[in-house]
């Protein structure tokens, strides 16, 4: 009764790390001034938060409104 197949151990995924310097709008560094989400602190490109509110979108992480 030892013929008992053992799975194999689970596949992790590869450690990441997280860019400070990142627009999640535009997907890539963030360039001029900055604006920083009130709830979650996430930082966006100015120009991008400001596209972001005239067009009514969240904030990529938290799902607030961006006010900027």
């Amino acid at each position: 009764m030892t013929d008992k197949k053992v799975p194999p151990p689970p596949v992790l995924p590869p450690p990441f790390k997280v860019i400070d310097n990142f627009c999640l709008f535009h997907k890539g560094t963030i360039q001029g001034e900055t604006y920083t989400c009130p709830k979650c602190k996430t930082k966006y490109c100015l120009e991008c938060a400001k596209k972001a509110k005239l067009g009514g979108k969240l904030c990529i992480k938290c799902k607030q409104l961006v006010i900027a």
